[in-house]
């Protein structure tokens, strides 16, 4: 359709719109596009109006996982599932364990988990 199309080989801005479409396939297309760039991945990761399933589909993706803002935006963003959120918390900072655990936007048991993690790393000194 020509909404892939645009979402693959599209502006900046047209892939900033399709993102948050409400068809996943055009959402999907827009994280294969050929032409996205890191500072788009990290907005992204922090946009709070996305599907579930865009999320999952960063978090499954190695060249958006490299990119440890996009981990850390995706940890913090409240809209990322739990599953997903709790698999990154390893991929961490001891500081950035101890803001996420004291983030009141992120769910419950993220938070939870991050404090144990965080007690972990810096009790082995890193």
């Amino acid at each position: 359709s020509a909404r892939i199309r645009v979402a693959m080989l599209g502006t900046r801005e047209e892939r900033m719109l399709l993102i948050r479409d409400c068809s996943r396939v055009v959402a999907m297309a827009v994280l294969n596009s050929p032409k996205l760039s890191e500072t788009e991945m990290e907005g992204f990761a922090a946009m709070k109006n996305i599907q579930e399933d865009v999320m999952r589909g960063m978090a499954r993706n190695r060249l958006f996982m490299r990119n440890y803002a996009v981990v850390r935006a995706l940890v913090h963003n409240a809209r990322t599932p739990i599953d997903v959120g709790l698999g990154l918390l390893h991929h961490l900072t001891a500081p950035d364990l101890q803001q996420v655990s004291r983030n009141k936007s992120v769910s419950d048991p993220v938070r939870r988990v991050a404090t144990k993690v965080f007690r972990n790393k810096t009790e082995r000194g890193g």
